[in-house]
């Protein structure tokens, strides 16, 4: 058991790419292949990735055909779901907080002011 309810949320959101994947998943379901591009990952780590959302019930898988074609589309299960306005609470902090990081990387002069 964690002692902390914010690890027990990192434990199945955290790492490089599953936020990038549950972040483009917010727009509606998405194939392999669109997630692979939008996300910019390698296919064996989104695969690896996209199989652990599943084995947490975050990530549906559905075998879609058509035609000839047979592909496999991704979404939020209904469990998933429940994770969007913690993203959304989560990237709104991040945009607000990329502003405060562009202001703190600038150096100081001597007296404490910021040089623009």
């Amino acid at each position: 058991m964690l002692d902390c309810p914010v690890m027990a949320t990192i434990e199945v959101i955290g790492g490089k790419w599953k936020p990038r994947i549950l972040w483009r998943l917010r727009d509606g379901p998405a194939t392999f292949g669109d997630l692979s591009r939008t996300v910019g990952v390698s296919e064996k780590v989104l695969s690896e990735n996209l199989a652990a959302l599943q084995r947490d019930g975050i990530v549906s898988r559905r075998p879609l055909k058509e035609g000839d074609m047979v592909y496999v589309e991704y979404d939020y299960t209904d469990y998933g779901r429940s994770l969007v306005p913690v993203l959304d609470a989560i990237g709104g902090w991040g945009l607000e907080h990329a502003g405060r990081t562009s202001a703190r990387a600038q150096p100081d002069l001597d007296d404490g002011r910021r040089v623009s």
